[in-house]
């Protein structure tokens, strides 16, 4: 890995899981590092805890609530306000709820926190990374054997018709993916490249929001899992993947995949849902 010093990295979903696990690698690579948390008491937390494992101070957070969209926007002219050059953002928020809930935009909840808070914010931070090129958005999907199967339902795409938790999740892995995509696309020449990544094992608190019962066998679970994202800190840090852009990486290594509920045409039609959702045109 390459040194991080004087770069400057914005991670969402910093409290905890892949988010926390990405903010730490860099942190530790010495990068100034801008947490994203939607709770101030775990942010602060979080905080101090990255701060003592890797011996860097140079550390911030801001709060927000990513399921509200003019939360999001705040956001953003936050983070402009904060720093001149952002070097990598980090889409890593994100949530499983066991209930469907509208957010105060009308949106589905998964799809808002998973899918749309990351395109929105992408979006209004672009031109700040494009003016500190060259930079980096990585942006965390999921398995390959859960993406290869995966389906966008374009024509109800916040599951208003039989809606599952799991399925709405695995719908929004998805989104990402190919939002991902379609970005390192738009951006190509900019000096900003876009790759997703398959986490890995990571510990989370994804599982707080469930049943009791599942809860319990989730928390169990975290036992066995890392407090490392290694991918994401490599697309995130390292020379061997400086002007790789449109990849899906697992392992550090970029895999082909043959997306069954991918192609171009639902990609366009998934940026222009997108764009219609968010209020915000690229």
């Amino acid at each position: 890995m390459s040194s991080m010093e004087n770069k400057v990295c914005l991670i969402t979903g910093g409290s905890s899981g892949v988010g926390k696990a990405v903010a730490t690698g860099l942190a530790e690579l010495g990068a100034k590092v801008i947490l994203v948390c939607r709770s101030e008491e775990r942010g602060e937390k979080t905080l101090a805890e990255i701060a003592e494992r890797s011996g860097n101070n140079n550390i911030d957070l801001i709060t927000a609530d990513l399921s509200v969209q003019n939360a999001v926007r705040n956001l953003a002219e936050e983070v402009k306000g904060r720093v001149t050059r952002l070097h990598v953002l980090s889409n890593t928020a994100g949530i499983l709820v066991w209930r469907r809930e509208e957010t105060p935009d009308g949106i589905e909840k998964t799809l808002a926190v998973d899918y749309l808070s990351h395109f929105l914010l992408t979006g209004l931070l672009l031109e700040l990374l494009k003016r500190s090129a060259p930079s980096r958005i990585i942006t965390v999907t999921g398995g390959p054997s859960i993406l290869k199967k995966a389906r966008v339902k374009l024509e109800d795409l916040q599951y208003k018709k039989n809606w599952s938790g799991i399925k709405t999740a695995i719908q929004a892995a998805l989104c990402r993916e190919i939002f991902t995509v379609e970005l390192s696309r738009k951006i190509e020449g900019s000096g900003v490249t876009a790759n997703s990544f398959h986490p890995g094992l990571v510990k989370s608190n994804l599982g707080r929001n469930l049943p009791q019962v599942i809860r319990f066998f989730a928390n169990f679970l975290q036992l066995f899992l890392s407090e490392k994202c290694e991918t994401g800190v490599y697309l995130a840090a390292s020379p061997e993947v400086k002007g790789v852009s449109g990849k899906f990486f697992v392992n550090k290594k970029p895999v082909d995949i043959d997306f069954k509920g991918y192609t171009p045409e639902i990609g366009g039609k998934l940026w222009r849902l997108s764009e219609e959702l968010t209020g915000f045109n690229y």
